[in-house]
């Protein structure tokens, strides 16, 4: 089966959707949102679609704001059965994005609300794994998991070491980082994701949640592990980090 952590499922056609609730492969999927906006979206997909579920959470965008974290705390806490985690939150120190204060300072609020409801975190980060880390540090018992982290591998063994999940996306299929990454970290720790409709597996198409079974494939072939022993991993894996009600 199918477990796809980290999607942006309000960015793929309707007639994509459809085909995600009708592929019997398909267990279930986190679609993430951006910004309040994308939130909203994922809400209304997610009344729609009984296998996607919502992490909610703000990225670190331009015009990041104290005023958008108040109205997602309002969304959340409104909509609790639905939402499942808090993400997609983290650090971005590429240029032209907002200031490394702001982000972290938002960054922190939602660990914070996330410790509050007892929900796990999706993070991303990008030329900030070593910020990310240092303050993740502050929340031991949170549940976290590390979206498509590119981060050394002194920082990946760092973040094994805090009891961190690493979602591995389907581009491993030509990624000798993340081949790599799950060569060396715990079988017990590794969850697959798409980041649809990015990081596809294939050069002339669109990444959507069914392209998982090329990771699987890929996953097999590092661990020699039959496919369906991977799959079984995947699941248990997914339903420690998670609590789908």
């Amino acid at each position: 089966m199918i477990y796809d952590t980290h999607a942006h499922l309000d960015f793929l056609e309707q007639s994509k959707l459809e085909e995600i609730q009708n592929n019997p492969e398909i267990k279930l999927v986190i679609t993430n949102s951006v910004n309040i906006l994308s939130l909203k979206k994922s809400l209304e997909i997610s009344k729609k679609y009984s296998k996607i579920k919502i992490a909610a959470g703000l990225y670190p965008e331009k015009n990041l704001s104290e005023e958008d974290f108040k109205e997602l705390d309002s969304i959340i806490k409104n909509n609790l059965p639905q939402i499942i985690a808090i993400g997609e939150i983290g650090l971005d120190f590429s240029e032209a994005l907002p200031e490394k204060k702001i982000q972290k300072e938002i960054f922190i609020k939602q660990l914070n609300l996330a410790k509050e409801l007892n929900l796990p975190v999706i993070i991303h980060t990008r030329k900030a794994e070593k910020e990310v880390l240092e303050i993740l540090k502050d929340y031991p018992k949170l549940k976290k998991i590390l979206h498509c982290f590119s981060g050394k591998f002194k920082l990946v063994k760092e973040a094994e070491e805090m009891g961190c999940y690493f979602s591995i996306p389907t581009n491993i299929v030509r990624s000798e980082h993340f081949q790599k990454m799950v060569n060396d970290l715990p079988k017990n720790k590794i969850l697959t994701e798409t980041d649809a409709p990015y990081l596809s597996p294939h050069k002339d198409k669109k990444n959507e949640p069914a392209f998982i079974t090329e990771t699987i494939k890929k996953i097999s072939e590092i661990w020699k592990t039959p496919k369906e022993e991977v799959e079984k991993q995947i699941e248990k894996n997914f339903n420690k980090a998670f609590v789908i009600l």
